[in-house]
């Protein structure tokens, strides 16, 4: 339900049209693009803190996404209390206040959790949110009812600053949350903003503009304008004075309307006032207005990022708006269809007119766009929009950006730029003056690394159904050019894929890109680059169970067979999402239940989460890696183990959800009937097919392979190929496969 707020506000501005379905993609013949590459100009650094990802949702992704930046931050963090892990979920979620952000007791775990997965998968960069609201949550009992906000026993009260001396651990007995107190605490526990374990900044809370509707609770009225920038210099004031060089984020504007004139309501008699004493634009040239005069009086900058969020309106409704939604964000003249097209042209390219703004009110600050997300997960759009997107962050000089959400195509996008060839492949760091013919068919953008030897082209086909031939030329080469490599992101996949690999003709790069994908043209001077770059040939299989209603177990939920454990890729989830009361917007939580299994035959149940929301045909795609978490029932710590599922089977159970006549305080009820699950398997392309009855995987069918099946089937401990032991082909392991093991055995 993230942004429900500021959609639902959008659409009462202009109808709404109902999302199309998917076009059908198919070769149906080409077109002609030229993209042209600059090389003798001097370009612009892209900074590389722009492939970046929120933490909150994504902890799974890390894993399989390469990342340059972690966000922690969010709706849930706005009520957190670093001295007990408490955190307040607004009205995401009934307003509870639980254990969701962490389990544990000690102090500031949340912030040394981020440090922790940072250095674990290599991130440099990590932003994390302190608290501007007014209180945050005291206790992890549930949820809050209006009869309990603040000020009550259900809350702590948050300080900008303690003024006085700070304690070693917190005095979780004052009723007292104090933020100068828990960065003084995050450096003694991690280090500076300098250390490789410490907090490179700090953002200035989240969506302040939202407060009085998913934080009611601790913020009933619409913040004022005032109010945000008094507690901003406060708190920035006193971080700079610990740790000078952590940089100061804010205020994390939700979207548009908050831009404009902060609280997603009718203009206040503030806004009025203020906008016409300074004669401000909008609200943004306010706030750095006031930013810029509380760090001259301050004697030190207070602000060093302007962070706002992004979510394309456009790119909700149908696939062919999604494909040119980030054009409203670079492109002078594009309206876009949707309100921001119809009524907010005078703002419109977006990113230029927000840096007229740094340049007129506080020159010299960065920009961030800490949330955003195109959509698109399960469509090829979603990794073209991604793609145009990063493009367009790093060509608006933006400093900092973190990915919302998002899987499948939409990860692919941001690894197309920071992963392309599995290696670690990436985009330049220096971005060259580069343009299409026609940006509404192709978007181009081009970069060369700190020798010029390899220049990076990332090129989209908006057609979905013809191929793009495209000549790149490479005007004002120093370098002599002499292979390129094509890797894309298809219809076919959502994986990155080799496409192809070219000679370069002098300064040319002649490609053919497939209809309706995104690809990176990687151009070498080593004739030798890419002797190398083929990539395995994978296979997918999948079966398909289009009557899940039907596969309920005795537990109640619906039992899905999984026929080859070691070679399962994903489970795709199509479900209805219904609710009672008929609210118009719902989402349920969801989780494939396993019992899991390592090499070593250690056993552990564990999970992975998915949400459906309200609509027809919900759709939901968890991943498997060959690895699953397993939780430590004690420190509730999680760590990685290379394991798969255990006994031939998940669950899929639905655990919580939310709507909006449940938060408006009426018992709603949200249900969930599955319509179809696929379930697929990845292969080598070479790898052999499996010896029928083969279930300990040694090559042959014998009498050990009805011991293992026998011993399978009374224990449900693991079988090396489970699939082959399913010999009446109903896809669940049962005494009836045994039986026919058997008889075949002795008719051998």
């Amino acid at each position: 339900m993230k942004k429900a707020i500021a959609f639902l506000s959008a659409v009462s501005l202009l109808a709404g049209t109902a999302a199309a379905d998917l076009p059908t993609v198919s070769a149906a013949g080409s077109y002609d693009m030229t993209v042209t590459v600059d090389l003798s100009a001097e370009g612009k650094p892209i900074s590389p803190y722009i492939y970046g990802i929120n933490e909150y949702g994504h902890q799974d992704d890390l894993k399989k996404v390469r990342t340059t930046a972690l966000r922690q931050g969010g709706n849930r963090m706005t009520a957190y209390n670093w001295e007990n892990n408490a955190s307040n979920a607004g009205s995401d979620w009934k307003h509870s206040s639980d254990d969701n952000l962490s389990k544990s007791d000690a102090p500031a775990d949340c912030v040394q959790q981020l440090s922790k997965e940072a250095k674990k998968y290599g991130v440099d960069y990590k932003l994390t949110t302190l608290q501007l609201a007014g209180y945050a949550a005291a206790d992890k009992n549930g949820a809050v009812s209006e009869a309990e906000a603040a000020p009550s026993e259900r809350w702590n009260e948050v300080k900008m600053t303690k003024g006085s001396a700070f304690a070693a651990e917190p005095d979780l007995t004052d009723g007292t949350v104090y933020m100068d107190e828990y960065v003084n605490y995050i450096i003694n526990k991690l280090g500076d903003s300098q250390a490789e374990s410490g907090i490179q900044a700090y953002s200035l809370d989240n969506e302040p503009a939202l407060w009085s509707s998913t934080h009611s609770r601790i913020h009933p009225n619409p913040v004022g304008m005032k109010e945000l920038s008094d507690k901003s210099a406060e708190i920035a004031a006193a971080v700079k004075k610990l740790d000078p060089k952590a940089e100061i984020f804010g205020p994390a504007l939700y979207g548009y309307t908050a831009y404009d004139h902060l609280a997603d309501t009718e203009q206040s008699s503030e806004w009025e006032t203020l906008k016409e004493e300074g004669g401000y634009h909008w609200y943004i040239d306010y706030y750095l207005d006031s930013m810029k005069k509380a760090s001259d009086a301050a004697g030190t900058r207070l602000l060093d990022v302007l962070d706002i969020h992004y979510y394309s309106e456009s790119c909700r409704k149908e696939t062919l708006d999604r494909l040119q939604s980030v054009r409203t964000l670079y492109e002078k003249g594009f309206s876009e269809n949707s309100w921001i097209g119809q009524w907010c042209m005078e703002n419109v390219p977006i990113l230029p007119t927000v840096q007229a703004s740094i340049d007129k009110y506080y020159p010299g600050t960065k920009l961030a766009i800490t949330e955003y997300n195109f959509m698109g997960d399960d469509e090829p759009s979603g990794a073209i929009a991604q793609a145009e997107a990063l493009g367009c962050f790093a060509d608006a000089n933006v400093y900092f950006a973190s990915l919302w959400g998002g899987s499948g195509y939409i990860l692919s996008g941001l690894n197309l730029y920071t992963n392309y060839d599995g290696q670690g492949g990436c985009f330049g760091e220096t971005l060259m003056p580069t343009k299409t013919e026609d940006v509404s068919k192709s978007s181009a953008y081009a970069a060369k690394n700190s020798d010029a030897s390899t220049v990076t082209v990332m090129v989209t086909n908006k057609n979905l159904t013809d191929s793009e031939h495209a000549v790149i030329n490479l005007n004002g080469a120093t370098k002599t050019y002499k292979k390129a490599a094509v890797y894309g992101i298809t219809a076919a996949s959502t994986d990155i894929k080799l496409l192809d690999v070219v000679d370069v003709s002098g300064s040319k790069v002649d490609v053919t890109l497939p209809a309706y994908c995104a690809a990176m043209i990687v151009v070498s001077n080593d004739a030798d680059a890419f002797s190398n770059a083929q990539q395995e040939e994978k296979i997918e299989k999948s079966t398909v169970y289009d009557d899940p209603e039907s596969m309920v177990n005795k537990n109640g939920y619906v039992e899905i067979p999984i026929t080859d454990p070691e070679h399962l890729k994903k489970i795709v989830i199509t479900g209805d999402v219904s609710s009672k009361l008929g609210s118009g917007w719902g989402s349920a939580g969801c989780a494939v239940c396993i019992n899991a299994i390592t090499p070593d035959g250690t056993k552990f149940w564990t999970y992975k989460g998915y949400s459906l929301n309200l609509g027809n045909g919900s759709k939901a795609i968890v991943d498997f890696d060959g690895t699953l978490t397993k939780e430590d029932p004690d420190t509730k710590e999680k760590e990685d183990l290379t394991a798969v599922v255990a006994d031939g089977k998940i669950e899929l159970q639905m655990w919580w959800y939310s709507s909006e006549r449940d938060e408006a305080g009426e018992s709603d009820d949200i249900s969930v009937k599955y319509q179809n699950v696929e379930v697929i398997y990845e292969y080598s392309g070479d790898e052999p097919a499996a010896v029928q009855g083969d279930v300990n995987g040694d090559g042959v069918f014998d009498r050990q392979d009805a011991a293992a099946l026998q011993q399978y089937l009374l224990t449900k401990g693991q079988l090396k190929n489970m699939k082959a032991g399913d010999l009446d082909g109903n896809g669940i392991l049962s005494a009836a496969d045994l039986a026919k093991m058997k008889q075949q055995l002795m008719n051998a």
